[in-house]
């Protein structure tokens, strides 16, 4: 039987710092927002530590920075640490030079906290483009999970045509950069988000569960995201949020950490794998 593998990846990021939310909590906002980083990323530790299951953190480096001990707890734990860049400013927003520095500033400091190297990244929002491909490979990461197909979101990056081989599982830039796209769902031509995130917390476990198998089926691995605010129901309640994005900000959140104990009991026969340790295996 061929092995079926799963990799959940975290976006480490505060609740003030969602694209949802920035309306309200500009960056110029974030220094004075209560952070509530600490106990949520804990709590998602703690369950992946029941689970006994290595994850990839995408960390992003505002968090690192003020926050190294948690860097060093998730790496002491035995997960991988990969950047989410600096400042969680959408890849499709910033010219090169300020994207070059943005991946250069949080490749270094990351490192600088661990001692490890850097192989990964993800765009915050999946806003990947061509030109963030490039700059990878200029600022020495191995990979990206930056892709998601579904394309109903207007933030997701757009990539047809930007890679020039596939080998098995993988897909490969011909600079050389992997790609791991965020695993998506499709049924008669059309993607429907799977990957995880709010529709994660939206969709019933029974129906997220048979997608996931499906996804298994078709492709023998899955990739899946969240955010450690999504396991904090008590976090601040922003007012005045547009009615869509305050549904997607906070729908299910009040059991989601229950809701990810079942999904991972449910698939414990998978093989659970970090991002980087995916790689060298195909």
């Amino acid at each position: 039987m061929t092995e079926k593998v799963i990799l959940v990846t975290v976006d480490l990021e505060d609740w003030f710092q969602v694209e949802n939310l920035r309306g309200h909590f500009p960056h110029s906002c974030w220094e004075t927002c209560e952070s509530r980083v600490h106990a949520s990323t804990g709590a998602l530790l703690e369950l992946f530590d029941q689970h006994d299951i290595k994850c990839t953190f995408f960390v992003l480096g505002w968090i690192a920075e003020r926050y190294p001990e948690i860097v060093r707890q998730i790496a002491s734990q035995g997960h991988e640490i990969a950047s989410h860049g600096y400042g969680h400013r959408l890849c499709t927003g910033l010219n090169r030079d300020d994207l070059r520095d943005d991946l250069q500033k949080s490749k270094e400091l990351l490192e600088g906290i661990t001692g490890q190297t850097v192989a990964g990244y993800r765009a915050p929002s999946f806003s990947v483009t061509s030109e963030l491909i490039d700059l990878l490979a200029e600022t020495g990461h191995r990979y990206d999970s930056s892709y998601n197909s579904f394309g109903m979101n207007s933030r997701y990056g757009k990539l047809e045509g930007a890679w020039s081989k596939t080998s098995g599982k993988l897909i490969q830039s011909a600079n050389g950069i992997y790609e791991i796209p965020v695993s998506n769902l499709e049924i008669a031509g059309k993607v429907f988000p799977w990957g995880g995130g709010g529709f994660f917390r939206l969709y019933p476990l029974w129906l997220f569960c048979r997608g996931v198998q499906k996804i298994l089926k078709q492709q023998q691995y899955y990739l899946f995201y969240c955010h450690p605010w999504e396991f904090d129901p008590g976090q601040p309640r922003a007012k005045g949020l547009r009615p869509d994005y305050r549904f997607r900000h906070y729908v299910g959140i009040e059991d989601n950490l229950n809701k990810l104990d079942s999904f991972l009991s449910m698939f414990a026969d998978c093989t659970f794998k970090t991002c980087n340790a995916f790689l060298k295996l195909n």
